[in-house]
């Protein structure tokens, strides 16, 4: 299993540019500069206090102006209902005491000429006074007031403004000292029905909605159809309306914040109006002031939390690993099997590299871990076997002597489907199963459900390998009871050999235990000389480690092995002895040749296509893909498909957005350019990382906020860009390019790890 990690040579360079008072506030409080969580680091980026304050205080001034409004309508909506409540319920008293004075009209010959208050007109009155809930007395008098009639016989006149048309009844005030209404009729030109109303008719009872709006400040007064304002008899709207009658509308609509509704009556003229006003309404809002505060405290810590966990999950390693999933980045790369007694590969180990877009090849030492806690490791395992399996297919059947490792993981173990998986992707068109070596850590062997599962897979023909032998807890017993067919003797072990330590006896013992066995055994780690001597004189089977190669690209193992076969086919003329046929090793060029016939002229519709009012440019849809190749090769779609995914493995197609491998789906694909650009010769990024970090000409790295965040030490692309052209006098392409070339290296990153560097104002750091 590969452990390597990558290191940056120009890390050291860097120092710690900061004030004592930082280094002292970062060693007592781990959180000042950098936030760790599992998995994550948010390298010194915190909440910007200064923008924070500023926002909470713009979302307090919104606050109080919807609070505001809110209760401006509330209170504006409770005085519509009161009004209306009350309007009709004048009304419904007005209307019995009119029914009542049309009644007395057309009892009584008030339309003849020349009437006189008589003895039965009086009786009338007298009567209709008495029976009346709403009236106190019925007065009938000459439109002039030179002669009225009521229940006690001849009277003065009431004082009235001018008269109403004849056969309505309105609502008017009394001409008196004290404030009063009547209800008068006009009977014909010269002669009214006046009814001077009892003061319960238009009092409110101590129930319904004005109550809730008077409680809270506001008051109710009635205006009569001469715009006469009149009591509401009943506590505070006496005193309202005594005050009202000395004061004007306009100066109580002016009032700021004030609020006012009116319920109109167009069958009596009257109108029931309501205010509230500015102090009254203040007062309200202020009243909400504790609730207010503690929502917008509740609101600020909230927000702040939600973009800070936004923040931290964009830096989370768990979440690019995710993304570098979906977006199929991880590649497989290969570190060759040497045989100990000949030296000849004999196959490959299959790593695991995160083929980053912007930082290059990463290892996985920066990524496995966290890959493995998650269950992120299961997609990413499947997507480097599969890889391997079509890309190293015509290197498998041309090779047959040579076998390649797989590492299995316990998650996979796991799956109930594993060995169907196994089985889909290793066979006779990619690379045989007999070519292919499964290997497990020792822990793996001690779960009972990984132990079926090994059984079974066992039984299935598929070859078992023990990786790392001697660190884990398995036992003679497990040796013995299960099918292993190697044994990789671990790195620690190696690294004895030219120490005087106390392993040397276990790697001797591990040597002996796998001689008496008959088990071959692969040992990892070697890099010295005196260490591949050591192991070939004990019978050890084969090695891999530094001294032979490094873990390569597939690509660059193939050239790797020609030339490798071709020294030793040197070397073995040389010594007199036969030479061995090499074997023709590259890339599948059948399915070069079937991809470059499906995408020329007669083959898939390659166009323009819109989807989602996203343009893709020159693309093909894969299932359209498949029913040519099912066409062209008379074959089943399933193996079409495999024939499609041979192509995305081998580079020739992709996915137009990189998330998804080949399948009989409406799904966009495009070929993959093959031409490469030429980037300006990097300087040592040593002594460029110097040169940049230096303290009086090197890059400036300030502070910078982004919305609520703060960016310690950082620089935008467009100053690194600026520096480099400064710096080494180039053009601003070059720098660019120069800028990208330092994140391959790892010298140069984004805040969050996850963007290409650009020129514009995208924050990076050096590391």
């Amino acid at each position: 299993m590969d452990s390597t990690l990558s290191q940056n040579p120009a890390s050291s360079l860097l120092g710690d540019q900061v004030s004592p008072l930082r280094r002292s506030l970062a060693r007592h409080l781990p959180w000042f500069d950098t936030l760790s969580t599992r998995g994550t680091r948010v390298r010194q980026t915190s909440l910007d206090p200064w923008r924070l304050t500023a926002f909470s205080l713009t979302l307090l001034a919104v606050m109080v102006l919807l609070t505001t409004a809110v209760t401006r309508d509330m209170h504006g909506e409770q005085l519509a209902r009161s009004t209306q409540a009350a309007a009709a319920l004048l009304e419904e008293r007005l209307q019995a005491a009119h029914e009542q004075g049309i009644r007395l009209a057309e009892s009584t010959a008030l339309t003849q000429k020349g009437w006189g208050c008589t003895e039965s007109l009086v009786n009338s009155l007298l009567h209709e006074s008495l029976e009346s809930m709403h009236v106190r007395r019925w007065v009938v008098q000459r439109s002039d007031g030179s002669l009225a009639c009521g229940p006690e016989g001849s009277m003065p006149a009431v004082p009235l403004p001018e008269a109403t048309r004849r056969g309505t009844s309105s609502l008017v005030s009394r001409q008196s000292i004290a404030p009063g209404a009547v209800l008068t009729r006009a009977l014909d030109a010269d002669h009214l029905l006046v009814a001077l109303l009892d003061e319960r008719t238009l009092s409110l009872p101590a129930s319904g909605p004005w109550i809730d709006v008077t409680a809270r400040g506001s008051v109710l007064g009635l205006v009569a159809a001469d715009g006469r304002r009149l009591p509401l008899l009943g506590g505070d709207h006496v005193a309202w309306a005594r005050s009202a009658i000395q004061a004007e509308l306009s100066e109580l609509e002016e009032a700021t914040f004030s609020l006012s509704s009116e319920a109109l009556s167009p069958a009596y003229g009257f109108s029931v109006q309501a205010r509230m006003h500015a102090s009254v309404l203040r007062q309200q809002v202020l009243d909400l002031w504790p609730w207010l505060i503690s929502l917008w405290l509740a609101l600020t810590a909230l927000i702040a939390s939600l973009v800070w966990r936004v923040t931290v999950k964009r830096a989370r390693l768990v979440y690019r690993i995710e993304r570098a999933l979906r977006q199929r980045q991880f590649e497989p790369f290969i570190q060759p099997i040497m045989n100990m007694s000949t030296g000849a590969c004999v196959g490959g180990e299959i790593l695991m590299r995160w083929a980053h877009p912007e930082r290059g090849i990463l290892a996985p030492g920066e990524f496995i871990e966290e890959a493995e806690r998650t269950g992120l490791i299961v997609g990413m395992s499947e997507l480097v076997m599969a890889r391997a399996a079509f890309r190293l297919s015509t290197l498998a059947r041309d090779n047959p002597e040579c076998h390649f490792s797989f590492n299995v993981t316990p998650s996979q173990l796991r799956l109930p489907n594993f060995a169907q998986t196994l089985s889909e992707l290793f066979r006779q068109d990619t690379i045989p199963r007999q070519q292919v070596l499964l290997e497990l850590t020792e822990r793996d062997f001690v779960d009972p459900a990984a132990r079926n599962t090994l059984m079974a897979l066992s039984a299935a023909g598929w070859r078992i390998a023990i990786d790392d032998f001697g660190t884990g807890q398995s036992s003679l017993v497990t040796l013995e009871s299960l099918p292993i067919d190697r044994i990789k003797i671990d790195r620690a072990f190696v690294s004895t050999v030219g120490e005087q330590t106390a392993n040397r006896p276990v790697l001797d013992a591990i040597i002996n235990l796998g001689r008496e066995l008959g088990i071959t055994l692969i040992a990892e780690g070697i890099e010295t000389e005196s260490q591949w001597q050591y192991l070939r004189e004990r019978g050890v089977h084969a090695a891999q480690g530094f001294l032979m190669a490094r873990p390569m690209s597939l690509d660059a193992f193939e050239t790797w092995l020609a030339t490798h076969r071709a020294n030793r086919i040197r070397l073995e003329a040389s010594e007199g002895q036969r030479p061995s046929t090499p074997s023709a090793s590259g890339r599948d060029l059948a399915i070069e040749q079937l991809c470059t016939h499906m995408l020329s002229e007669g083959g898939v519709d390659q166009r323009d296509r819109l989807y989602y009012l996203r343009s893709y440019r020159q693309c093909f849809i894969a299932r359209e893909a498949v029913d040519w190749l099912v066409a062209q090769q008379r074959i089943s779609r399933q193996e079409a498909v495999r024939l499609g995914r041979r192509m995305v493995a081998q580079g020739l197609i992709r996915h137009v957005l990189n998330e998804h491998d080949f399948a009989d789906a409406e799904w966009y694909f495009v070929a993959t350019p093959v031409q490469a650009h030429q980037l300006a010769v990097l300087p040592p990024v040593a002594q460029l990382l110097q040169a940049m970090s230096s303290a009086n000409e090197g890059l400036p790295l300030t502070n910078h906020r982004r919305g609520l965040l703060m960016h310690r030490r950082a620089a935008t692309g467009r100053a690194v860009v600026n520096w480099l052209i400064k710096r080494h006098d180039i053009s601003r392409t070059t720098a660019a390019q120069w800028a990208a070339q330092l994140m391959k290296q790892g010298a140069l990153r984004h805040v969050f790890d996850d963007r290409a560097f650009s020129d514009s104002l995208d924050l990076f750091r050096l590391k």
